[in-house]
């Protein structure tokens, strides 16, 4: 007599199990934490020489929420007083700056630049110590938090020359 099974689980076709178990459980390369930590510090480095584009503060200034989102998920905690003095940093810089329509950057203070800075080194160590999924999943918190304030949510490309309104993937319903 032959065994029936009745219920076999569905083969989901197209995922590469290794690919899903680095992103899931392997830190982000060093690679990856340098390509992401160049733009910032180009951004940084703008800002510090008074020529930064409003695109190039937004880009710094997002990476700051991120990195508190991180401090929320509980990932790396500690470094919530030196975000919030880089938010702080951040908002006094735009408002001398101004805003996209009106950006003329401005110098930037000692307080705001040694802030930001610090903030930067503490941005790659955080980086260092996450998940691919970990940062997704930040990313992914951040942007439903914005829209769900009413705020807009902004990609922007590697030069960070374009802003384009982010659209958030659609998952395929079975």
């Amino acid at each position: 007599m032959s065994r029936r099974h009745f219920y076999q689980q569905p083969r989901q076709h197209g995922r590469n199990p290794l690919m899903v178990f680095n992103q899931h459980n392997s830190k982000l390369t060093p690679a990856e934490v340098a390509e992401t930590m160049g733009s910032l510090r180009t951004a940084f480095a703008h800002m510090r020489e008074g020529v930064a584009t409003h695109n190039e503060y937004v880009v710094l200034h997002s990476s700051m929420l991120i990195a508190q989102e991180i401090e929320q998920m509980g990932v790396v905690r500690g470094l919530q007083e030196h975000i919030t003095a880089a938010l702080q940093a951040c908002a006094s810089y735009q408002e001398r700056s101004g805003y996209a329509e009106n950006w003329v950057p401005s110098d930037i203070h000692f307080h705001e630049l040694d802030a930001l800075g610090a903030m930067l080194d503490l941005h790659e160590y955080q980086l260092q110590q996450l998940t691919a999924r970990e940062v997704h999943l930040a990313a992914q918190r951040l942007v439903a938090r914005t829209k769900s304030a009413g705020g807009d949510v902004y990609q922007a490309d590697s030069s960070m020359t374009t802003l384009t309104t982010y659209k958030q993937e659609q998952r395929k319903r079975a």
